[in-house]
């Protein structure tokens, strides 16, 4: 009876309507099926309890965005009224003193926060999913530079990279000698500055979003995992929309062809149906963007801030190897001259063909036969 329900409710939310069946939603898509391999959780013991799961993963996920921030935020205005300026002041130095400086490092991955039980519960009720082809490999012994798709409101498809990752990372990027592949996020500075939320992302791979610590990650030999989009993408999330901020982006493109890592574009269909969008000001916060890089979304989910239940399903595309870039466009003595920009040039387009092609052949099967990918 519990399996039963499981797989029924497992097959409702493989859409994002949550109505259509698995056999709809992959219609046509049959061979497609046989060749992708999908990780992660997508169903538990509080699946055959669907009040109680989504009661659960409301308090979980208010937790650990709101109660966790909002009240080690508190503590020096506390201090303050209570106790004194002194211990208002050192409350943010003690705080900060343990992991100064290691966003601009390595983090501080922390494997049992990283696979804590709490989490498949938390990501079986969507479900998120990754997937890729059974015949794709990955070495451990290589560098790639990960590029995420879209943003969304609050890219909450980052839980999927850095959490859970025996069911997630591990599996999907794990077919290799040596282990899994070693990553970081690249994170907006700003989430740095949050107590609570701080922490959370230290202990799950995140890294600041800055060039020289996207280049020292790499120099040190372990792959980044980008968000090229950024708060330009962020501010231009619709729901039902599929569109990139991606014409512009090409940094991240230069830094995987001087550093010879793989560019591999993955695309996470449900991530911009999770939340409704409101229009207020919008041409005001645009401009924000424009001016101070500062995007303001305003949204609402299907209890505050949680999340519309939307399946996510994040597709891996193929490693694209940059080295026939760099020899079309390197000297007699393998240096990259003064061709850079058009070798440059020559990747951004097939990686932007790269991520179209993998749009076009998983959307049916994910549940977005209809959809098309807006690059601008």
């Amino acid at each position: 009876r519990h399996r039963s329900f499981a797989e029924t409710a497992e097959a409702r939310r493989d859409t994002p309507g949550g109505v259509a069946t698995r056999t709809m939603c992959r219609a046509g898509a049959t061979k497609t099926d046989e060749r992708v391999e999908r990780f992660g959780v997508r169903a538990t013991a509080l699946s055959a309890h669907p009040r109680l799961h989504t009661v659960s993963v409301a308090l979980l996920f208010h937790l650990v965005y709101l109660v966790v921030p909002l009240s080690l935020a508190s503590v020096p205005v506390i201090l303050l009224r209570c106790v004194g300026w002194k211990a208002a002041l050192a409350a943010p130095a003690l705080w900060l003193a343990p992991t100064w400086g290691l966003e601009r490092k390595l983090g501080a991955p922390w494997p049992a926060f990283q696979n804590l039980f709490l989490w498949k519960y938390l990501f079986s009720w969507f479900p998120i999913t990754l997937e890729r082809a059974k015949d794709a490999t990955f070495s451990s012994s290589k560098t790639y530079v990960f590029a995420a798709h879209p943003h969304g409101a609050l890219a909450f498809h980052r839980a999927a990279f850095g959490f859970d990752e025996a069911h997630l990372w591990a599996p999907t990027f794990g077919r290799s000698e040596g282990g899994a592949v070693d990553y970081r996020v690249l994170t907006a500075s700003a989430a740095f500055a949050v107590p609570g939320i701080r922490e959370f992302w230290l202990w799950s791979r995140c890294v600041d979003a800055s060039k020289p610590v996207a280049r020292g990650v790499l120099r040190a030999h372990t792959s980044i995992l980008v968000y090229p989009g950024g708060e330009r993408e962020q501010i231009l999330t619709k729901k039902g929309a599929h569109v990139v901020y991606l014409n512009k982006r090409k940094g991240f493109v230069k830094l995987a062809l001087e550093t010879d890592s793989p560019l591999v574009p993955m695309y996470a269909f449900g991530e911009t149906d999770l939340y409704d969008h409101w229009g207020l000001l919008l041409s005001v916060r645009r401009w924000l963007v424009a001016r101070f890089g500062v995007a303001i979304p305003l949204i609402s989910g299907s209890c505050f801030l949680l999340p519309h239940r939307v399946p996510i399903r994040i597709v891996v595309g193929a490693p694209i190897d940059v080295a026939r870039f760099r020899e079309q466009y390197s000297d007699s003595g393998g240096t990259v001259n003064g061709g850079l920009a058009s070798a440059v040039d020559a990747l951004h387009a097939a990686y932007v063909d790269a991520l179209r092609a993998l749009f076009d052949e998983h959307k049916a099967r994910c549940g977005y036969p209809d959809a098309e990918l807006v690059v601008v």
